[in-house]
């Protein structure tokens, strides 16, 4: 880590180990692809960014091999993973077209996939993008809400790259 008094800008693997040290939460991004098949992403950048209208954000890799499909989504679901879901968010974290596990989905009452379990869901219209260094942020419009009754309160968490459970015991 460098001297915080060091005026020499840190390198992008300094600034990966410093934000390792911010927990987060683990949330999978899903869509109706062409076809009808499901496309499925893990990402750890979801926040809220307004109540008026209801925005949340989310960010993409530019070199993303799924860049275009989520991009340019018109309608999308976040759900947030409780903490017994990281075999889930492995599953859809690859760099690659990440194959849909049988049972990992059920479709919403607007047929958008969520994730079975999760301890809420978004379902969001595309409302805008922008571009942000080599990643494009991405906002969604929440339309819907949802979350099952029966599921803890502990949500997945990811801290200095390993999954834990948030809050902690």
């Amino acid at each position: 880590m460098r001297d915080p008094q060091n005026p020499t800008p840190p390198s992008s693997a300094d600034f990966r180990n410093a934000m390792g040290h911010f927990p987060t939460g683990v949330c999978v991004v899903a869509l109706e692809a062409d076809g009808g098949d499901i496309a499925a992403m893990t990402i750890n950048s979801f926040v809220s960014v307004s109540l008026e209208p209801l925005l949340v954000c989310w960010s993409l890799h530019n070199d993303s091999g799924r860049f275009d499909l989520f991009a340019r989504a018109g309608q999308f679901t976040i759900s947030i993973l409780n903490a017994e879901q990281g075999e889930q968010a492995l599953a859809y974290a690859s760099r690659g077209n990440s194959a849909v596990r049988e049972g990992d989905f059920e479709l919403n009452s607007e047929g958008l996939p969520v994730i079975r379990g999760a301890l809420s869901t978004f379902q969001c219209r595309a409302h805008t993008t922008h571009l942000a260094g080599d990643h494009t942020m991405i906002l969604g419009e929440v339309t819907a809400l949802s979350g099952p009754a029966d599921v803890g309160g502990k949500a997945l968490g990811f801290y200095e790259g390993e999954f834990i459970s948030l809050p902690q015991d």
